[in-house]
């Protein structure tokens, strides 16, 4: 199975237009204030309808794409332009924030920050209705990419595939029809269920641990099978480097998503350092 990332190119006239409408908002704070979909371009929509269409034929087809082109943003406001083109509704947070950001650090272990290799996972996996999408600009590219830094995105279809071919009954069982429980810092108490049904994933190893190690409730095979889960998406998954400015749109659906092991280049020891950074926010509908 030939594995590849799906990119659309912007071109610099529709580059421009995006400068040119970030230029009449002022500023992120007035683009989140107003983040209610395209209908807030005004007349320059049409110059990007060809954009969306592009982003939206790739996503059709891989449930994930990658937008190059985009200047360096130093906030992540050119990539909300960019999910306000393509999705109706964006997911806001406390304060009506809708971009949150993350810097890599070498001196925490929080999953969002630190510079150790993560799991593959979908977001807020939690909640009662996950977003729809994960949205992730590059501020700023690791220090040693794309040795670093890298990112990669695993289909729920070929993971399936690749676990059903090679036999792993009990992990198509962990995910199908296992009733699980997962725990994180913003669902003290937890939510359980089976993680696959209706077309949606929600899955989190660290989660799903969480749990285990406050409950004791999850299958007793379970880190064999997840073990299985993180092969099977290396397996069908590839690197995916992000210049400055740049973008990862990706289902949280329908697919995984995974951040390699970070570096980190200090200037001065321990604290000023260069390091990956990153805005990140979420949509609440698939695509318009």
């Amino acid at each position: 199975q030939m594995i590849h990332s799906p990119e659309v190119f912007i071109d610099p006239v529709e580059v421009d237009c995006l400068l040119g409408i970030r230029s009449e908002f002022g500023g992120l704070a007035a683009i989140e204030a107003a983040c209610v979909g395209r209908s807030q371009f005004g007349s320059r929509v049409d110059q990007l309808e060809l954009l969306r269409l592009r982003i939206l034929d790739a996503w059709a087809l891989n449930d994930h794409v990658v937008v190059r082109g985009l200047p360096r943003s130093d906030d992540g406001s050119t990539g909300l332009l960019v999910a306000m083109l393509v999705f109706a509704a964006l997911k806001p947070y406390r304060n009506g924030q809708i971009v949150k950001h993350f810097r890599m650090s070498p001196w925490t272990t929080a999953l969002s920050h630190t510079t150790a290799k993560g799991t593959f996972h979908t977001d807020i996996n939690t909640a009662s209705s996950p977003p729809a999408a994960t949205v992730m600009q590059c501020l700023d590219p690791d220090p040693d990419a794309p040795r670093y830094g890298q990112l990669r995105v695993a289909r729920i279809d070929s993971l399936l595939d690749v676990l059903e071919t090679g036999g792993r009954k009990d992990a198509l069982r962990f995910l199908r029809e296992d009733r699980v429980t997962m725990l994180n810092e913003t669902s003290p108490n937890g939510w359980s269920g089976t993680m696959f049904g209706d077309g949606m994933l929600r899955f989190h190893a660290e989660s799903l641990r969480a749990a285990q190690r406050r409950y004791g409730s999850n299958p007793p095979d379970m880190e064999s099978c997840l073990a299985a889960i993180e092969k099977a998406a290396l397996a069908v998954s590839k690197p995916i480097d992000l210049a400055s400015g740049e973008i990862l749109i990706v289902s949280n659906h329908r697919a995984l998503h995974q951040r390699g092991a970070c570096s980190v280049q200090f200037r001065e020891y321990p604290k000023v350092f260069d390091s990956r950074r990153v805005a990140v926010f979420h949509t609440l509908v698939e695509p318009a």
